[in-house]
């Protein structure tokens, strides 16, 4: 690196430290009116181009020309003073333009025999989405370090570099003349933390999870931040996510430092962090980063697997390994605890034995994924066992290979080739049962389309395959190809919302990140397939269902302030009999019904079933596909647990909402 561009480097950096977390502060200092004698003139400004300048009395601290031409500064003041030309001090209603972001103070002095630039009273600096205020600011160009006491500020991750970015080239002011004007806050993105063996359920509040990894917009505060060549570091720094006051959620990093990392992003990391809920509860919670980085996964993960692990297990993530440029390969061993402490297994139903050895301890998932431009495959392998003699009955297979491209008709469209070993599948009230292995290829489209009103998701899939799985009538294996041609449609009519006059307004509900308009939705969905086996025998079938949801209130008041109800009765008219069980045309008349309901302030309930109500039917009666959740629900944060009692499976989740702060989101906190 050369010199110049490690003076770039060091002064951007400095120019962080003196922007980013540690802006511009009032002092407790009075005003100092010296050399009243030189004034300059009242309302009047200067500008200087090279604000870092070589000087030939002071050969310690002399700078070679071309390192001193990164900064551009220009003050308006009531007041500007200068002695010797060495020392300028502007007071009264400062405003300072600094690389195109705005300094405001009661005070600057800037001394050029010493660098040190420093500014109190009533400071505030914003540039971008960036702003930052605190007591004290001291900087020393010269030595490229400086302090900051009592600050406080607003952090914008995604664009802190380019909004702090110096130009080393031109002289010129850039001010971004801001014409957002909005004051809402936005639920932008997140970052999720889980635990079981199930696929959460979308929040049917926020109707979508934003959870990207990482946050990148952040309040903060900190006693002192000291500035350095390299970077900054703080003993300690306060984080939140929430944009109202008081926050919900809170971080608190001790012994912090911020750098800009080689490919141009800013980390900013705390060697040991603790999370605090409500002002009040406090859980250490390790090293962290905050910066323009998703959030590095933990080595290690537990996960629940009572059907192939015997219960709890231990993951220990490993670092996706890049074979070339398209091929990745990804290895997580597995420890089973809960096998190791039952000292036996049952999971191997197949296997009358059910004593284990040191290998029956140890599990192993292997991911291989391919990427080029119109085609990728993705192969998953689960190992349950490292035991040779059950290595079979311990393996779960399954992989892909899809290729984009463009037919007649259908237009755009996927090719997909599949291979599965021991797949779990799941058939309405029938429960869980196994494809022992299958293999074949598809053609599918799916399209999203509006008409009028009527919001329409349209799937279609053809294609063939050999199936290993079990009968109908007995868990007898059989094998045979099957051709199926399928088409889904589901549709979505809105009938009724409630007014939006409020949209625009600063949301500031404590219990949900979004605003909630009350509404009365129609839905349809129509599954229509045909198979046909080599034995002959065929199966077709149309199911059509129908029903209203809504969904009433908006989480302002303590009890009972949000339902949504959603209850879909469906018809299943069918012909023909498959001999497989796993795709069986049963359940002719159900009902699904999805219910959430605030019971007091964040405690929710969640319930999602379906119900047999076909009187001819064995099943009739019976619940499937259930899940159950109970769910502390608040505007910076949530978390759950669900469980699947048809199944035996469950999990729990912690989620940290992330906001995209409006205008009127206050730094102090």
């Amino acid at each position: 690196m050369t010199a110049e561009k490690k003076y770039s480097f060091a002064l951007n950096l400095g120019l962080l430290g003196f922007t980013l977390f540690l802006s511009l502060f009032e002092t407790s200092r009075g005003k100092e009116h010296f050399l009243e004698n030189s004034v300059i003139d009242k309302h009047y400004n200067f500008s200087v181009g090279n604000f870092v300048e070589t000087d030939k009395r002071s050969s310690s601290r002399k700078l070679e020309h071309n390192e001193v031409t990164s900064l551009t500064l220009k003050i308006f003041a009531d007041k500007q003073y200068a002695y010797d030309q060495n020392i300028y001090l502007a007071e009264g209603n400062v405003k300072a333009l600094i690389n195109g972001g705005i300094l405001r103070s009661d005070l600057l002095s800037y001394d050029k025999l010493t660098g040190i630039l420093s500014a109190e009273g009533n400071i505030r600096f914003r540039k971008g989405g960036q702003y930052f205020r605190a007591k004290e600011f001291k900087f020393n160009l010269l030595k490229k370090e400086g302090s900051i006491k009592d600050a406080y500020g607003i952090l914008d991750l995604k664009n802190v570099l380019n909004d702090l970015k110096i130009d080393t080239i031109s002289n010129q002011v850039k001010v971004k003349n801001s014409t957002n004007d909005k004051e809402i806050n936005t639920y932008d993105d997140g970052i999720e933390f889980s635990f079981g063996n199930i696929k959460l359920p979308d929040n049917k509040i926020t109707r979508s999870n934003k959870s990207i990894g990482l946050i990148n917009n952040w309040r903060f505060k900190s006693n002192s931040i000291n500035i350095q060549e390299n970077g900054w570091k703080s003993n300690r720094i306060v984080f939140t996510n929430d944009p109202f006051d008081p926050n919900q959620i809170s971080f608190e990093g001790i012994d912090v430092i911020a750098e800009e990392e080689e490919d141009g992003r800013l980390n900013i990391t705390s060697s040991k962090t603790n999370l605090i809920l409500e002002n009040r509860s406090k859980i250490f919670i390790g090293k962290r980063i905050f910066g323009d980085k998703k959030k590095k996964r933990s080595k290690f993960q537990l996960i629940y697997d009572g059907k192939d692990r015997d219960g709890i297990a231990i993951v220990r993530r490993s670092k996706t390994t890049s074979i070339n440029d398209n091929i990745e390969l990804e290895l997580q061993p597995q420890f089973l605890i809960n096998r190791a402490i039952l000292g036996k297994t049952n999971s191997y139903k197949n296997s009358k034995d059910k004593n284990i050895n040191l290998s029956d301890l140890f599990g192993l998932n292997i991911n291989l994924k391919a990427i080029n431009d119109n085609w990728s495959f993705e192969s998953l392998n689960d190992l349950s066992t490292l035991n040779t003699s059950r290595l079979f009955s311990g393996l779960r297979h399954s992989s892909s290979f899809r290729k984009y491209f463009r037919i007649p008709i259908l237009e755009e469209s996927t090719f997909n080739i599949f291979t599965a070993y021991r797949s779990r599948a799941w058939n309405g009230t029938i429960g869980e049962t196994e494809i022992k292995s299958a293999f074949g290829g598809f053609i599918e489209k799916s399209k999203y389309f509006r008409a009028g009103n009527l919001k329409n998701n349209l799937n279609i899939r053809i294609g063939t395959g050999r199936y290993e799985a079990e009968k109908f009538e007995n868990s007898e294996i059989i094998s045979l190809w099957r051709s199926s041609v399928f088409s889904s449609l589901d549709s979505e009519y809105q009938i009724w919302k409630s007014n939006k006059k409020n949209l625009y307004q600063n949301y500031s509900s404590p219990l949900s990140p979004v605003l909630i308009n009350s509404e009365l939705v129609l839905r349809t969905n129509i599954d229509s397939a045909y198979f046909n086996y080599l034995n002959d025998s065929d199966q077709g079938f149309l199911k059509l269902s129908i029903g209203p949801e809504i969904r009433l209130g908006n989480l302002e008041r303590d009890y009972f302030d949000y339902t949504k109800l959603s209850v879909m009765p469906g018809v299943k008219v069918k012909f023909g009999d498959s001999p497989f069980k796993f795709d069986k045309a049963i359940d002719l008349k159900t009902i699904n019904i999805s219910l959430m309901q605030q019971i007091y302030g964040p405690l929710m309930f969640d319930v999602i079933s379906n119900l047999n109500i076909d009187s001819s039917s064995k099943n009739y009666g019976e619940y499937y596909d259930t899940k159950l959740g109970i769910l502390w629900h608040k505007r910076a944060y949530e978390c759950g647990i669900y469980y699947h009692p048809n199944n035996d499976a469950g999990g729990i989740y912690f989620r940290i909402n992330g906001f995209k702060f409006g205008n009127s989101t206050k730094a102090v906190f």
